[in-house]
C-alpha cells in the first residue's frame, strides 16, 4: 500500500468521523499535557522550597526543650541566662543569636485597638531571618540591657494604626505599657519556611515577653537560635552545647531534656517528604497518561471493529497484512 494512500485515506476518515477524531486528539492532548504540566508544577515547587530553605544556611542551630520527654502539664527545663552567657562565651565562631518567644496581645493607639502576635527577640533576629528595615532601626544591645520600650511594627498593623501617618516615632501601648516605634519592616513575603510572623507582628526586645510570661524572676528562654561562621563550627557548637547541657541539667526518664536542631535536618525531612509529593505527581501524571491511551484504544478497536467488511475485502483482493496494519497505524 502507498504511503500517500494511506495519508489520503487517514483524512478521508478523519472528515467521515469529525467527532470521533476531535476526542481521540482530546485524549491525546489530555494525557501529554496532564503530564507536562504536573511535571513543572512538581518541579518549581521542590526548587521554591529547596531555595527558600537553603538561604538560611546550614550554620542554623536552635536549642529548645525536648518536649517528647515530659508528660502532658509537666514543667520544662528551660535555658536561663547562665547559660546564654556560656554559649556566648565558649562557643566560637558564633556570629548572631536571638531568642523568640511569642504570644498574643492587644496593642494600642489612641482610639485604635489591634489584636497581635507580640515577638520578644534579639537584635540579630532580624539578621538571622533576613528581615529588611523599610525605615527606623533594628533593636541594639542596649534596648536589651536597659530594658528600653521601644519595639518594630510589620506593614499591615502600621497601615491599621497610624494609616497614612509615619509610624516612627509613635507611642503604643503594649502590656500597660508605652512603646516607641522605632522600625517598620518590609513587608514579608509569603513563603513555605519563615519565622512564623506575619505581617501583623509587632516586635519588643525579649526581656518584656519573657517577663509578662515567667514573671519578674529570672528571665528563661523557650528557644534560642544561633548562627555559625563555617559549618565546622557549626558542628562543634553542637557537640558542646550537648555535653554542657547533659551535663548540668542531666537526663529525664533516660532522654536529653534539650533538643539541639540544625537547619540541615530540616532540610533532609523536606526532601524526604518532596521526593514523595514528586512521586505522587508523577503517579498522578501516569493516571492521566494512561487514561488518554485507554480512550485512543477504544477509539481504534471501534474503528477497526466497524471496517470489518473492508478488511476482508481488501484481503480478498490481495491485499497484504502489512497493508492493513499501514492504514490503521496512519
Amino acid at each position: 500500500m502507498q504511503i500517500g494512500e494511506g495519508i489520503r485515506q487517514t483524512f478521508d476518515v478523519i472528515r467521515a468521523n469529525k467527532m470521533r477524531s476531535f476526542l481521540t486528539m482530546l485524549g491525546i492532548n489530555f494525557g501529554v499535557g496532564s503530564l507536562i504540566a504536573i511535571s513543572i508544577v512538581g518541579l518549581a515547587f521542590r526548587t521554591s522550597v529547596t531555595e527558600e530553605m537553603g538561604k538560611y544556611g546550614s550554620q542554623l542551630i536552635w536549642v529548645q526543650p525536648n518536649h517528647n520527654v515530659y508528660v502532658s502539664g509537666e514543667k520544662r527545663t528551660l535555658l536561663n541566662s547562665d547559660d546564654i552567657n556560656f554559649f556566648n562565651k565558649f562557643l566560637p565562631g558564633l556570629e548572631y543569636r536571638s531568642s523568640i518567644l511569642n504570644l498574643g496581645t492587644n496593642v494600642r493607639y489612641r482610639d485604635k485597638t489591634e489584636h497581635v502576635q507580640i515577638y520578644g527577640v534579639g537584635p540579630d533576629y532580624f539578621n538571622i531571618f533576613s528581615v529588611g528595615i523599610k525605615e527606623g532601626r533594628i533593636f541594639t544591645d542596649e534596648d536589651i540591657k536597659i530594658h528600653r520600650h521601644v519595639c518594630i511594627v510589620r506593614p499591615d498593623i502600621a497601615e491599621s494604626l497610624f494609616g497614612s501617618e509615619n509610624p516612627l516615632l509613635k507611642k503604643v501601648t503594649v502590656f500597660n505599657k508605652k512603646y516607641t516605634v522605632i522600625g517598620l519592616t518590609e513587608k514579608l513575603e509569603r513563603g513555605f519556611f519563615n519565622d512564623g510572623s506575619d505581617n501583623s507582628t509587632v516586635f519588643v526586645p525579649i526581656p518584656f515577653t519573657a517577663k509578662r510570661v515567667w514573671g519578674t524572676g529570672s528571665i528563661k528562654y523557650w528557644v534560642y537560635l544561633m548562627k555559625f561562621s563555617t559549618l565546622e563550627n557549626t558542628d562543634r557548637a553542637i557537640n558542646r552545647i550537648d555535653s554542657y547541657l547533659t551535663n548540668k541539667y542531666g537526663l529525664l526518664r533516660h532522654e536529653k531534656r534539650f533538643k539541639i536542631r540544625k537547619m540541615d535536618s530540616y532540610i533532609q525531612i523536606t526532601d524526604r517528604v518532596l521526593n514523595i509529593i514528586s512521586t505522587l505527581i508523577l503517579v498522578i501524571a501516569a493516571i492521566s497518561l494512561v487514561v488518554g491511551g485507554l480512550g485512543i484504544m477504544n477509539i481504534m478497536l471501534v474503528t477497526v471493529t466497524e471496517r470489518t467488511r473492508e478488511i476482508g475485502i481488501r484481503m480478498a483482493v490481495g491485499a497484504r497484512s502489512s497493508d492493513i496494519l499501514t492504514q490503521f497505524i496512519i
